[in-house]
């Protein structure tokens, strides 16, 4: 078997990633070629709002890889994210094709199809839709139909859509550094794969993402996807937090913060003292900072909180 490479590209507010892997053989391990990042431009709350920016950031990072991994590098799967990012569930019913009442693959495509034809504002579009149900002749909570029989066959999905121009200005900044979009997976459920077992999916879980702009909520139960959420403040609001609390830059805060910040550091009152370039020291509390950190994060998990308090 030729080896296959893949590359994956994940756009965020900080910074835009890039790894180059390579598949020897079916079903094995991936070998990592390449690996790099660059600080974000055109990037807003996780959504690219300046092509030519953020194309310069991608070509830039590509040529870095490419000369890394010794490959050329053609295509990419790439993450979109953003609270332009929601959720729909849809039902769709067909009719059992075959005579003899067994229930095939083409079904089964037909009827996901059928539950996607549902109507959106032109402005908006389906990424994905996840099954989280098949019902044959009314029967409910059948995960696996293909050779079952039956005369009706129902699907329950939930599709994540999106906003049409972010998706389109996602896809022009990748296109523009010369590479072919193999395919668009919201952020969210990129974290969801990564991070969780087949199990941990099948007992339920939440995946919560806090990145710089914006906060990707998935929930998981019996194995199925069942809600997404994506959340307009990040690490960047702390950040800006600090910034206006301790009276300096952000560059400055975002020292602040990798270094010493915390929610819950025992409310000490320990002063602090970070050493900058031109010699003058930021001086501040521990308890300070703790209290400027604990209030944006205690905002991110009552949004949360709200939010899967509207699907349970």
């Amino acid at each position: 078997m030729k080896p296959h490479i893949i590359t994956a590209l994940d756009i965020g507010t900080h910074s835009i990633k890039m790894v180059v892997a390579q598949l020897k053989e079916e079903g094995g391990d991936l070998e990592v070629l390449g690996f790099g990042e660059e600080l974000s431009s055109g990037v807003r709350k996780g959504a690219v709002v300046n092509i030519e920016e953020t194309t310069k950031k991608i070509l830039a990072l590509k040529n870095r890889i490419e000369n890394i991994s010794g490959q050329k590098i053609k295509e990419v799967v790439v993450n979109i994210g953003g609270s332009h990012i929601f959720t729909v569930p849809s039902h769709g019913i067909v009719a059992v094709s075959r005579a003899d009442g067994q229930i095939s693959y083409e079904d089964v495509d037909r009827v996901l199809q059928a539950a996607q034809a549902f109507s959106l504002p032109s402005n908006k579009e389906i990424l994905e839709a996840f099954p989280q149900q098949f019902l044959v002749d009314g029967e409910e909570n059948v995960k696996e139909v293909v050779g079952m029989k039956g005369v009706r066959l129902e699907a329950d999905v939930l599709a994540v859509c999106g906003f049409s121009p972010y998706i389109k200005n996602l896809t022009d900044a990748v296109v523009g550094a010369g590479l072919e979009v193999v395919d668009i997976i919201p952020s969210s459920l990129m974290s969801g794969t990564t991070v969780l077992t087949p199990q941990q999916k099948e007992l339920g879980a939440v995946v919560l993402d806090i990145g710089a702009g914006t906060t990707d909520l998935a929930v998981y139960e019996e194995g199925d996807l069942i809600h997404t959420a994506t959340f307009p403040v990040g690490s960047e609001n702390i950040t800006n937090d600090i910034a206006v609390g301790l009276r300096t830059e952000p560059d400055t805060a975002e020292r602040v913060k990798v270094q010493f910040g915390a929610s819950s550091k025992g409310r000490s009152k320990k002063s602090e003292k970070l050493e900058l370039e031109d010699g003058q020291p930021v001086v501040f509390s521990q308890k300070l900072l703790s209290h400027i950190v604990e209030a944006r994060i205690r905002e991110i998990f009552q949004l949360v909180n709200k939010e899967l308090k509207q699907i349970s």
